[in-house]
């Protein structure tokens, strides 16, 4: 069998590769660590959910995840050209410590 990465590279001869490889990829992916599988868990014991809702609770975190991946590749390609990550750092940065520090004083209140 070809190795991998010359699979990919006859994207239009294998495509039957990369659909069952995005699901793996994806799958192996929600399982690593920080994607609140322990704090959604927490509140399916905590509020003692049946599990039709612990189910619609794993859909909807997936479906979300994927929206805003979908939502920061195509920006990442719409301004690729554009963004340089010199520039553009500082305000991830600042941005991300804007949302922690929002949750935080949330959560305070």
């Amino acid at each position: 069998m070809a190795d991998i990465s010359a699979l990919i590279q006859k994207v239009s001869t294998n495509l039957w590769l990369l659909g069952p490889s995005a699901v793996i990829l994806g799958a192996s992916h929600g399982l690593a660590s920080g994607h609140s599988k322990t704090m959604m868990v927490a509140f399916i014991i905590a509020v003692r959910v049946t599990l039709f809702q612990a189910v619609l609770l794993g859909l909807a975190a997936t479906i979300s995840h994927t929206a805003i991946v979908w939502t920061i590749g195509l920006a990442g390609l719409y301004f690729g050209s554009e963004l340089y990550s010199e520039k553009t750092e500082p305000y991830f940065q600042i941005g991300s410590a804007v949302i922690i520090m929002g949750g935080a004083a949330w959560m305070l209140i």
